[in-house]
């Protein structure tokens, strides 16, 4: 299967950001993750093993947080395209 890739970036307050990573936390409990944004469906399947990365960084005025969440899925689990994924809150 080749690559498949979701990308979504906008400004929200932080109490936004919560409800998306509930969502997110609660999408890892039942080992299905669905983001959507317009007509761009993506669906993961996080494997019981994950990788977590976090990053931390202050430069001048500003700051960065990084949470990575990855995992290595066999081809026969891996999302097929066309298959529907959303992040529900």
């Amino acid at each position: 299967m080749g690559d498949q890739k979701f990308v979504f970036e906008s400004m929200q307050d932080a109490e936004s950001i919560r409800k998306y990573l509930q969502a997110v936390m609660d999408g890892l409990g039942k080992g299905r993750l669905a983001v959507a944004a317009g007509d761009e469906p993506f669906v993961l399947q996080p494997a019981e093993l994950l990788t977590f990365t976090v990053k931390a960084r202050k430069r001048g005025g500003s700051g960065r947080l990084s949470l990575t969440i990855s995992w290595r899925c066999p081809e026969e689990d891996a999302p097929k395209a066309g298959e529907t994924l959303k992040i529900e809150v």
